[in-house]
């Protein structure tokens, strides 16, 4: 915790903290147990990003599909507010930016 200082003005912050003795002002800054990325994992970034949406959007379908055998087979009829949300999200997917 920080010291009052009494040569120091009072000021505004908003970067405080609630911790197990109070509010604090969080001053800490990158620890080196922290990893910074290098320029080489930072080019990187988009094929990751990439991967990670082919392999949600994989996940999405394997979903959907199962949800609809399930449906189907069992005949339990999705609500009305999940069909809604389901075309809803589908328009936003679906929907082509100009």
């Amino acid at each position: 915790m920080n010291k009052v200082n009494e040569k120091t003005p009072p000021y505004v912050s908003d970067d405080f903290q609630i911790g197990p003795d109070g509010a604090y002002e969080h001053t800490e800054d990158i620890t080196p147990n922290e990893k910074t990325m290098t320029d080489e994992e930072l080019q990187n970034v988009p094929q990751m990003i990439s991967a990670k949406m082919a392999a949600q959007q994989q996940l999405i379908n394997l979903l959907y599909s199962q949800i609809m055998d399930l449906t189907m087979m069992s005949k339990i009829e999705l609500g009305d507010d999940v069909i809604a949300e389901i075309n809803r999200l589908n328009f936003i997917i679906n929907e082509k930016t100009t």
